[in-house]
């Protein structure tokens, strides 16, 4: 563009522009980042795969899968931020939002607060406010409101899935029948717990717990009788051993004094004369 033409276009404009270009540029530089991240996670996943790790691998997964949901958030907030820079002369001759570009409009101030990699969408924010006020928070794009807002961790099924991808990609012959075992293993054992501490009227699990607290009770009472006796013992020992020294050590006294030790008695100087 012209730059005596530039100078003359309206702030809106200039500033959208300008935020939306600036956008661009950093979108493809924390997306090369994250990129690099997924190599690095899937390389270890393969690691772990190859060494016998399923469960890390497993549990590497879910790192992998945020990462992908990060970068699937960038490529929906690119796709609207090309659709702002074609559609700003058209919402230059509108006071209000088209209906065009209102998704595209709505979507970014939505990413503002939950995208922070990309500070420019807080600028681009304060722009879209100040021409249009409050955005219509019905018209972001669904699919970004399920990757930010509604997100929730993985399920068992997608990391496990995950992790068979790229074993079928880098070629290793993985069977995922040993890790859903150990996972359902985990998964019941938990249910138990929630169960327990819920309070959940069980027959089996009050049984058990009775069990357990009988097992208990039984152990402490032997371990009190034990520690008594030991005690008592301990006590008697003692008694009788020092009955036993008592006179031996009345003979090693008598031994050890000699006369020798015993003090002269004291006398008064010249008493002989007197």
């Amino acid at each position: 563009m012209n730059i005596f033409l530039w100078c003359f276009k309206p702030k809106f404009y200039k500033k959208s522009k300008s935020t939306t270009s600036y956008m661009k540029i950093r979108l493809d530089i924390v997306r090369k980042k994250r990129i690099a991240m997924v190599n690095f996670l899937k390389m270890d996943i393969v690691d772990f795969l190859k060494n016998g790790l399923e469960y890390n691998a497993y549990t590497r997964a879910e790192m992998l899968l945020e990462e992908l949901r990060i970068i699937s958030c960038y490529d929906i907030i690119e796709r609207f931020c090309d659709s702002i820079s074609e559609n700003l002369s058209l919402m230059l001759k509108k006071r209000e939002c088209p209906e065009e570009c209102k998704e595209a409009v709505s979507s970014l101030i939505h990413a503002a607060a939950w995208v922070p990699d990309v500070p420019e969408l807080k600028d681009l924010r304060a722009v879209f406010t100040k021409r249009f006020g409050s955005f219509i928070h019905s018209s972001v794009n669904h699919e970004l409101v399920e990757k930010t807002e509604l997100r929730s961790r993985p399920s068992r099924e997608l990391k496990i899935q995950t992790v068979k991808d790229i074993a079928k990609e880098f070629s290793i012959d993985w069977d995922p029948t040993a890790l859903n075992l150990f996972l359902l293993g985990q998964t019941s054992s938990s249910q138990i717990d929630d169960k327990v501490e819920t309070g959940t009227d069980d027959s089996k699990i009050r049984e058990e717990k009775s069990i357990v607290n009988d097992q208990s009770e039984n152990e402490s009472v032997l371990s009190e009788s034990w520690t008594r006796d030991s005690l008592s013992k301990g006590s008697l020992s003692s008694s009788s051993s020092s009955s036993l020294s008592s006179p031996r050590r009345d003979s090693e006294k008598k031994k050890i004094l000699p006369y020798g030790l015993i003090s002269p008695p004291r006398t008064k100087p010249g008493g002989r004369n007197n």
